[in-house]
């Protein structure tokens, strides 16, 4: 059962540093420990909230409305810093890609719109990933 959500994970870390390699050493390492670190407190607490709760055999009261709350919070620890990477390096490559101010501000805001879509859309997948359909 956990298998597939460590291997998300995984995935997730995998991509984090790819996104990072190419940054500053402070920036690259800050970053990548955070994720590892958020990820070992997560899946921890997933495990200790299944077992303690039985979620898998005969589920005890509130063991769902744990497990919700639990994957929500974490759901903001994860999607935040992501996008936030995400726009500091759509930042930088503006600078590269155009010159005039008023492709600069189209960009940004062209970028801003699509990044808010696709949190919104990642916050959806997160949830349904590590918490699934509601019981």
């Amino acid at each position: 059962m956990y298998i597939m959500k460590v291997a998300a994970i995984f995935i997730f870390l995998v991509c984090m540093f790819v996104i990072l390699r190419t940054e500053r050493k402070l920036l690259k390492f800050t970053g990548f420990i955070y994720f590892v670190l958020l990820s070992i407190i997560f899946m921890a607490g997933i495990m200790y909230i299944s077992n303690a709760y039985t979620l898998f055999e005969a589920p005890k009261e509130g063991g769902f409305n744990k497990l919700g709350t639990w994957v929500g919070t974490f759901s903001y620890l994860y999607i935040i810093p992501t996008f936030l990477i995400i726009g500091y390096k759509l930042f930088k490559l503006k600078n590269m890609l155009f010159g005039r101010t008023w492709l600069r501000m189209l960009m940004y805001f062209v970028w801003l719109v699509i990044l808010i879509g696709v949190s919104l859309i990642s916050y959806a997948i997160f949830v349904l990933t590590f918490y699934g359909f509601a019981p």
